[in-house]
């Protein structure tokens, strides 16, 4: 008898839970400006080594999703800074648990209009061409001369790319290319 009540307890739980991330997905596609975009790892290896990035560096992934690429980019350059920024709470949670080991990697759970961005050298978005636009009058307000930035399909209208890059994402709509542009 004692095994059923537990497992219905462990059923009622799952569904509790399932439901409540369902939710949360819902909520976000009304209460953020972007969704959560999977990207595939090929992708995102393409888009680490555009970065070029350093010893010392500090990459900030605007809308980072589940940290994939801020994984990818410590585990490719062990020494630098990894700050990703995501408002919605299901992406958020992925992203906080996947990067549980990584010293280097920091989630924040903040709009990406409001968050300190400022010791930024390098910043990575994949974001609606509107919210790009909107958002680089925060990223010219706070960030130094010389700042990458590197935006996934979509220009920045204010400024022209110093490289655009073809990724070659085998036939996906998502993730065509790369617009490298530096402040």
């Amino acid at each position: 008898m004692t095994i059923y009540l537990i497992i219905i307890t462990l059923t009622v739980l799952f569904s509790m839970l399932f439901i409540g991330i369902m939710l949360s997905n819902i909520i976000a596609i009304f209460t953020t400006d972007v969704p959560f975009v999977s990207i595939s790892n090929s992708v995102i290896e393409k888009i680490v080594k555009n970065l070029e990035l350093r010893d010392a560096n500090v990459l900030y992934d605007l809308g980072c999703g589940d940290a994939r690429l801020l994984i990818n980019a410590v585990n490719s350059f062990p020494s630098i800074k990894a700050v990703g920024v995501e408002v919605a709470f299901y992406p958020y949670l992925l992203a906080k648990f996947k990067t549980r080991n990584y010293k280097q990697i920091e989630i924040k759970r903040e709009d990406i209009y409001e968050t300190k961005i400022s010791n930024a050298t390098h910043i990575f978005m994949y974001l609606y061409p509107s919210v790009v636009n909107k958002l680089i009058h925060n990223v010219e307000k706070q960030c130094k001369e010389g700042t990458k930035i590197i935006s996934c399909d979509f220009e920045i209208n204010s400024y022209k790319p110093s490289k655009i890059i073809e990724l070659n994402s085998n036939g996906s709509k998502l993730c065509k290319k790369i617009f490298v542009y530096s402040l």
